[in-house]
């Protein structure tokens, strides 16, 4: 199959399972080693040693270029409809969803490649651009909605609903970890048990995170069924320092 004939509809699916794969194979690893204590560590922690550090990093990079390519599909669609008027939307808001999910994907490359027990304080502007900058596209893409392409109005709900539960986790996460880091007792912050301080507020924070992660691979797969209506035509180079009209003429 050439790469020009794959589905695009596929691709969300494709974005989804990377992450699900990733996060699911550094997580074993790291509790085989006991890296991590086994009930919800934080995902960061799950690929903060080797050698599943290395694998969460490679693995990361490659799942922020597909979810940036995922990212780029859905702001041409969107164009796509502007300029066909379709939707009365100005411009600047689907160019400002564009950098926002540019935005994510550099975050996710930033969480992946400063692991937590190494450059925390870079580590944690990552996830912060990660997560809260997911939070921010959320929105953006309620003012970029249409229904023209094959959804209804169930769809916008489910992601209104989505967006909606997608903030409260992130705020949960940011408040829990906050006061659990204060009544921490324990001397290793990833191997957190219930005899440490502050252990139920971790697992409020903890829990909150992996939701996160549920949530967005949600929101991903509802676009499937929209890039039904795109096609993708392969790319095409011209060699500038050729003539054209001469090759024209030897087709």
């Amino acid at each position: 199959m050439s790469f020009n004939s794959f589905k695009l509809q596929y691709l969300p699916a494709l974005v989804c399972c990377w992450f699900i794969i990733t996060f699911t194979i550094t997580y074993f690893i790291s509790v085989f080693h006991e890296h991590v204590y086994p009930i919800f560590p934080y995902i960061s922690e799950t690929g903060s040693k080797p050698p599943e550090s290395c694998i969460f990093g490679q693995m990361l990079n490659i799942g922020a270029v597909i979810l940036g390519i995922n990212n780029y599909i859905r702001y041409r669609q969107i164009d796509f409809a502007l300029t066909m008027r379709n939707i009365g939307l100005k411009r600047t808001w689907n160019e400002m969803s564009l950098w926002c999910g540019n935005m994510v994907c550099f975050g996710v490359t930033l969480v992946g490649n400063f692991q937590q027990s190494t450059v925390v304080y870079i580590h944690l502007i990552g996830a912060f651009m990660t997560f809260g900058g997911t939070a921010i596209f959320f929105i953006l893409q309620f003012y970029n909605r249409y229904p023209e392409y094959g959804i209804g109005n169930g769809i916008l709900y489910f992601r209104v609903f989505l967006t909606i539960f997608y903030i409260i986790l992130f705020t949960l996460l940011c408040v829990f970890s906050i006061i659990s880091v204060d009544e921490f007792t324990g001397h290793d912050y990833k191997w957190w048990t219930g005899e440490h301080g502050g252990y139920h507020f971790h697992l409020i924070s903890t829990i909150s995170e992996w939701l996160l992660v549920f949530t967005l691979i949600l929101y991903v797969l509802s676009v499937s069924k929209e890039f039904k209506s795109l096609e993708y035509q392969e790319i095409k180079f011209i060699n500038k320092n050729v003539d054209r009209n001469c090759i024209e003429s030897n087709l």
